[in-house]
């Protein structure tokens, strides 16, 4: 990989792997965080034999990590209220007690609807989150209709 190329990976690689983790723990739990983080980690592996024919990384690799995530035997049941293990030193990932509680609520929800809150949190548009789920865009909207008002039922937010 050319100098620069690799200087923009560089700086995807920085910006991007602590969200990365987080859109993964907010689909998948946060006693996944290991996982979360291998999964990230392979993401971005990927991602440097392919950093120049990928368009949209910050999507290329939520979908990439995602699969990989579905991929791995299932070792917590999503409900779990386990501590979270062992932060990867790289990820800066503090959190914070208003955080545990919605990710708590978010394993409550189903996995598609954990997915489009995660994703448009990161701010993604219904358009991309569409591309990266692989749902059509009315699906996208519904269900993040859905996933917000049980949220706010579960946080007790009117």
């Amino acid at each position: 990989m050319a100098g620069a190329l690799q200087a923009e990976w560089e700086a995807c690689y920085r910006a991007e792997m602590p969200q990365l983790i987080r859109y993964l723990m907010k689909c998948f739990g946060e006693s996944d965080m290991r996982d979360a983080a291998d999964a990230a980690q392979s993401a971005f592996a990927e991602l440097f034999a392919k950093w120049s024919t990928v368009r949209s990384p910050r999507a290329w690799l939520r979908t990439v990590a995602f699969r990989q995530m579905l991929r791995q035997p299932a070792k917590y049941p999503l409900d779990a209220h386990s501590e979270p293990s062992v932060l990867p030193a790289s990820s800066a990932l503090e959190l914070r007690e208003q955080e545990r509680q919605v990710l708590a609520a978010l394993r409550q929800l189903p996995l598609a609807q954990r997915q489009v809150l995660a994703l448009v949190y990161d701010q993604f548009s219904c358009r991309e989150i569409a591309e990266i789920t692989g749902k059509n865009e009315a699906a996208v909207r519904k269900n993040i209709e859905r996933a917000r008002a049980a949220m706010r039922e579960i946080l007790g937010v009117t």
